[in-house]
């Protein structure tokens, strides 16, 4: 009797678990199911004090299938991102376009894939929200996004400082910012700039978005809600240094007042030529190269009153090389 009570048992949570496992399965008991393995990547409590240097990169996104005729860097990027790893940094500033199609769960997996080795490391990750995060279902990228960036606490745009410098990371899709939201951002953006300008501990101000407010791209043109919004402000105070964006998938540097606007986005998407020559410019560029540029990242190296920024380029022999550099001595 008691034999057949248990059969009777074990048979009902069989069948039960085989229910259970169909729905679950087929995304009945949880509707957010293919959100719950996403990987988590390291953020401000992990930032190495003892290190005194970080890494910029852009556009590391894959050529969508449909591209055919442009490049395809699997290559390229990997060794980017290999080569970026290596150099341990105290973090990785990601300037948009992380994917190809913020809401496709394939394409971030890849992204994960790539950048294991950097995760496994624990190396804090600070990105920026490109376009392309916005391609497919906006709230379904935005999801995929933030729970693997868990530290960013669901903001589009943010602050911190590192050492004597203090980074601010904007949100340029103006297409997918309401208008609200357009004023929200631009007034906490002014908020901040005024604030670190006051610190006296902060003597360098950087300011992050993905769309440019000036390029001399061949197949993107600047973005004027970034020069209205982000670059007007930033070129009104002191202590602003450094202007990154991506979006044009090559490298510039244009120079205001005393200010750097740095384009570079060149870590593996399929690369845009640019304008060289004088009468077809939008915008002087500083930096003498061929309308087709290399696959590059950025490093900023801080000794206290100098700062160092260095542009590697990768080689054809799969090598870097210093392609651009700049040494600012601030305030003593």
């Amino acid at each position: 009797m008691k034999l057949r009570w248990l059969t009777r048992i074990v048979v009902t949570l069989i069948g039960w678990s085989g229910v259970f496992s169909i729905m679950i399965w087929s995304g009945i008991v949880y509707p957010d199911q293919k959100f719950q393995e996403i990987p988590v990547y390291a953020g401000f409590k992990e930032i190495d004090p003892t290190k005194n240097h970080f890494l910029l990169v852009g556009d590391t996104q894959k050529t969508s299938h449909w591209e055919f005729w442009r490049e395809r860097n699997e290559k390229e990027r990997k060794l980017i991102l290999d080569e970026m790893v290596k150099r341990e940094p105290a973090f990785v500033l990601h300037l948009g376009d992380l994917t190809t199609r913020g809401s496709s769960e394939k394409h971030w997996e890849e992204f994960d894939f790539m950048n294991e080795a950097l995760r496994r490391k624990r190396i804090p990750f600070f990105p920026t929200l490109g376009n392309h995060e916005f391609y497919g279902k906006n709230e379904e990228g935005l999801q995929y996004y933030f729970r693997r960036f868990p530290h960013l606490m669901s903001r589009r745009w943010y602050s911190f400082t590192w050492k004597n410098i203090g980074l601010i990371l904007l949100d340029s899709n103006f297409a997918n910012l309401t208008k609200e939201q357009t004023e929200l951002q631009s007034k906490w953006y002014w908020s901040e700039l005024e604030k670190l300008e006051k610190d006296e501990g902060i003597d360098y101000v950087f300011v992050c978005c993905h769309e440019p407010p000036f390029t001399n791209s061949r197949v993107i043109d600047p973005n004027q809600k970034s020069k209205l919004y982000f670059a007007d402000p930033f070129l009104r105070l002191k202590k602003t240094s450094f202007f990154f964006t991506g979006h044009s998938h090559s490298y510039e540097r244009f120079q205001m007042r005393g200010k750097y606007f740095i384009v570079t986005g060149g870590g593996g998407g399929p690369r845009h030529k640019v304008f060289v020559h004088p009468n077809k410019q939008r915008f002087k560029d500083s930096f003498l190269g061929p309308e087709l540029r290399f696959f590059h990242f950025c490093e900023i190296e801080n000794l206290g009153r100098k700062l160092y920024f260095k542009v590697f380029g990768l080689e054809s022999d799969g090598s870097f090389t210093i392609g651009d550099s700049i040494t600012i001595l601030g305030p003593p």
